[in-house]
């Protein structure tokens, strides 16, 4: 019990806190109610990262957490930022959607719509942006959006891909894929899995090259974590914990965010509280780590760090070694 406790402690210790621009320490006590200055959304983009909020902000962090070059697009509020090797892509309300390169001009995208945007991905050098009401766009990126030839009754909530597939699912148990953006798959999870899994509303899904993991809640509340080899039989991980007195626990707070770290081939949940819960290969070594009192909102990563942002600014890095 007194080693895990140390390790615990030594976590927090040694987790790098970078402060720069716009970045605070006060945590205001209401923790649930989120404000325009709150980092939201989080991407690994060259050898750093990129965060957007609300208030039309984006920021540029190195890969040691400084923050290089901070702008504001007016009379947007970003709600989700994507990237691969070569474009990042913030998008938000009122259909808006920018694009830039490593020269971080951004341009935007006609998006042929005035509907917020919920997510966005980027796949085979499209773009793909996710709407309430089963709404799907997808385009050049430098051209404008279509619609996507997708029946979906649900608000599309997550978008993911890998090389080979996109991914998405909605609030009302819809997962589909595609691996051309043209045609494309549709579950109906609840449908599918009625008496043997409880119904669920899906939040987040996650595509990384080998596996596909969506997290949300059940009939009950409770938090789930599915696993599926390529998005057409899900699996079940219980979300069962080890505590601090060396107790087993079942998780029952709902993950706002997943994370693949791939250096040591890890599912990161992000939770309210400033907690992360480890989901390794061992489904019976799951831990869960209190990283700092703040509210974080989003989780990212490359092969260093794990990135968190969240409330007032907050951006902090952790060395993927420590967890």
């Amino acid at each position: 019990m007194r080693r895990r406790n140390l390790i615990s402690k030594r976590l927090q210790a040694l987790i790098i806190v970078l402060a720069g621009f716009g970045i605070g320490f006060s945590f205001p006590s209401d923790f649930n109610v989120k404000k325009e200055t709150d980092n939201i959304s989080v991407t690994a983009f060259g050898d750093g990262f990129i965060a957007v909020s609300e208030k039309g902000s984006i920021n540029w962090i190195s890969g040691d957490g400084k923050i290089v070059q901070s702008e504001t697009i007016q009379d947007v509020k970003f709600s989700t930022v994507a990237a691969n090797e070569k474009y990042l892509v913030a998008a938000g309300s009122n259909g808006a959607i920018y694009c830039a390169k490593e020269d971080r001009v951004f341009k935007p995208i006609r998006s042929e719509t005035v509907k917020n945007v919920n997510c966005l991905t980027l796949f085979k050098n499209k773009v793909l942006a996710g709407y309430n009401s089963g709404e799907l766009r997808i385009g050049s990126l430098d051209q404008k959006l279509e619609f996507a030839n997708v029946e979906l009754t649900g608000n599309i909530q997550s978008l993911s891909s890998n090389k080979t597939y996109c991914y998405g699912l909605t609030n009302h148990g819809e997962i589909f894929y595609t691996s051309n953006g043209t045609e494309w798959n549709v579950i109906d999870f609840n449908e599918t899995y009625t008496g043997y899994y409880q119904s669920c509303t899906f939040s987040k899904i996650l595509a990384t090259q080998n596996q596909v993991a969506v997290v949300g809640k059940n009939s009950d509340g409770e938090p789930v974590l599915y696993f599926s080899s390529k998005g057409s039989v899900w699996t079940e991980r219980p979300l069962i914990y080890t505590d601090e007195e060396g107790f087993k626990a079942k998780l029952n707070e709902m993950p706002r965010d997943i994370f693949y770290d791939a250096m040591h081939d890890q599912y990161l949940l992000l939770l309210a509280q400033g907690k992360l819960m480890t989901i390794p290969a061992c489904s019976h070594c799951h831990q869960l780590y209190k990283i700092t009192d703040a509210e974080i909102y989003a989780i990212s990563g490359n092969d260093k760090h794990i990135i968190l942002v969240g409330e007032n600014g907050y951006i902090k890095l952790i060395n993927t070694e420590l967890l």
